[in-house]
C-alpha cells in the first residue's frame, strides 16, 4: 500500500513506522491543534467518539469546527459517553444536527449503561488519518485551566490501519444507535476482535466474560519483557497483571512506574500506593508525578509503545471499552523514553523511607479499601471520599 500523502501534517514529533506516518502530541496546544485539524482537512467523513464533551470553551470550538465541516458536506458521526458526558445534551449539539450531522450517546445512564462505559478518545478523518489519546474535549485537557489541567499524550496515525479502525467504528455506531446497547453484540466485537500482525495495531479492552484483546496482549508481553516503562494515571492492575509487571521490574531494575501525584479523585491514589511495598521489592522505580494531574496512558515494553485511553487497572482491562494503539519500533521508542524522562524529573520518588513515614493500620486499611472501590464498585465513588493523601500521611 501506497505511505500517507506527506503534504497533510500534524503538530507533534513525526516518525514514520512502517507504512504509516505518525504524529505523537504530547504538549497540550499541539494536542487541541491535533483535533481541530484533523476535523479541517477532512473531505468526506468525520468519526468521532469522546468519553468527555464539554459545555465550555473548548467543547464550543471543537463543535464548531464539525458543524463546520457538515457545512462543506462531510459527514459527521459523533458519539458520546453519557456517563462521562451526562445526559441531557442535545441542545447543545443541535447545531451540528441542523447542519446534517449525526450525533448520539453511546448509552443510557440507567440500568445496563451504567455499567458499560465507553472510555475510547477516537478522531478518524476520511479513512486517512486517526487520533487517539487520553484527552477528552473539555478545557482541562488543553492547558486551560493552569495548574489544574491535565497532562496527557495522544498519537496521530495516518496509513492504512486507518481503515481498520473505521470498521470498527461503524459498528460501534450500529450497536449503540439511538443509545441503547446491544451488550451481547458489544462483547462479541470486542471478544472477536483481531488487531493484526504488523507495526501499527489497534488494540480493544471492554466486557467480555474473557481476557479483552488488549488485555491478553498486555499479558503475553509482559511475560518475555526485558524492559518495561509505564505511566498509569490510575494504577491497580489485576494480581496477574502486577505479578508480571514485578516479574520484569526484577530482571530489569531501571523499569519505571510513574503514577499519579495529584488527580480529582484519591481513591486511585490511594490505591496504587497499596501495590508500592511489593513492587520496590522487585526492584521497581517508582515515582508520583508532582507539576499537575496525571491523566496519560502510556506503556513501553521494549520497542512496543502503547498509546491511547486505557489506564493499567482492572476496570480497563475487563470493564470498561477502551483503545490503545500498539507501535512496534525502536526509534520511536527511544523517544518515549526520553519524554518519559521529563515526566521523572517533576516527580517524587517513592522510597521504602518515605512509604514508612505514612505507614499505619489506617494508611493500609485505606489504600486496600480504595483498591477494592475502584476495581470492584466505581471510580466516582471514589470521588465523593476524602482519602486525606498528605505526603507523609
Amino acid at each position: 500500500m501506497a505511505k500517507p500523502d506527506s503534504s497533510v501534517t500534524f503538530p507533534g514529533i513525526v516518525f514514520e513506522v512502517g507504512e504509516h506516518r505518525l504524529h505523537l502530541v504530547h504538549a497540550p496546544e499541539d494536542r487541541l491543534a491535533s483535533v481541530i485539524q484533523l476535523i479541517d482537512c477532512a473531505k468526506t467523513s468525520l468519526r468521532m467518539f469522546s468519553y468527555m464533551f464539554g459545555f465550555d470553551q473548548t467543547g464550543q470550538e471543537v463543535l464548531a469546527a464539525l458543524t463546520a465541516a457538515a457545512l462543506r458536506g462531510v459527514q459527521v458521526q459523533l458519539i458520546i459517553d453519557s456517563f462521562g458526558s451526562g445526559d441531557n445534551k442535545d441542545s447543545f449539539f443541535h447545531p451540528l444536527v441542523a447542519a446534517g450531522g449525526q450525533y448520539h450517546c453511546f448509552s443510557s445512564r440507567k440500568g445496563l449503561g451504567y455499567f458499560v462505559r465507553n472510555h475510547q478518545k477516537i478522531l478518524i478523518a476520511d479513512q486517512s488519518h486517526a487520533l487517539v489519546g487520553g484527552f477528552n474535549i473539555t478545557d482541562y485537557y488543553f492547558g486551560r485551566k493552569g495548574d489544574q489541567s491535565w497532562e496527557d499524550l495522544g498519537v496521530v496515525v495516518s496509513g492504512p490501519e486507518v481503515a481498520h479502525l473505521v470498521e470498527y467504528f461503524d459498528e460501534l455506531d450500529r450497536l449503540s444507535e439511538g443509545g441503547r446497547i446491544k451488550f451481547r453484540q458489544l462483547r462479541q466485537l470486542t471478544r472477536s476482535w483481531q488487531p493484526g500482525n504488523g507495526t501499527v495495531r489497534w488494540l480493544l479492552g471492554g466486557p467480555t466474560n474473557r481476557i479483552s484483546p488488549l488485555g491478553l496482549t498486555l499479558k503475553r508481553a509482559l511475560e518475555k519483557a526485558k524492559r518495561l516503562d509505564v505511566v498509569a494515571a490510575y494504577f491497580s492492575p489485576s494480581q496477574t497483571i502486577l505479578r508480571r509487571i514485578a516479574r520484569v521490574t526484577k530482571r530489569d531494575n531501571g523499569s519505571r512506574l510513574i503514577m499519579a501525584g495529584k488527580t480529582d479523585n484519591g481513591a486511585t491514589i490511594s490505591a496504587a500506593r497499596s501495590l508500592y511495598r511489593y513492587l520496590l521489592r522487585r526492584k521497581a522505580q517508582i515515582y508520583e508525578f508532582q507539576t499537575r494531574p496525571l491523566h496519560m496512558k502510556l506503556f513501553v515494553i521494549d520497542d512496543a509503545t502503547y498509546i491511547g485511553s486505557a489506564n493499567l487497572d482492572v476496570r480497563s482491562l475487563f470493564i470498561n471499552m477502551e483503545i490503545m494503539v500498539r507501535i512496534e519500533d525502536s526509534g520511536f521508542a527511544a523517544h518515549v523514553h526520553t519524554l518519559i524522562n521529563g515526566l521523572v524529573a517533576q516527580s517524587e520518588e517513592q522510597t521504602r523511607i518515605l512509604l514508612s513515614q505514612r505507614d499505619s493500620w489506617w494508611s493500609r486499611f485505606k489504600s486496600g479499601f480504595a483498591y477494592f472501590l475502584v476495581n470492584s464498585v466505581d471510580y466516582s465513588i471514589g470521588r465523593r471520599i476524602k482519602f486525606g493523601l498528605l505526603r507523609n500521611e
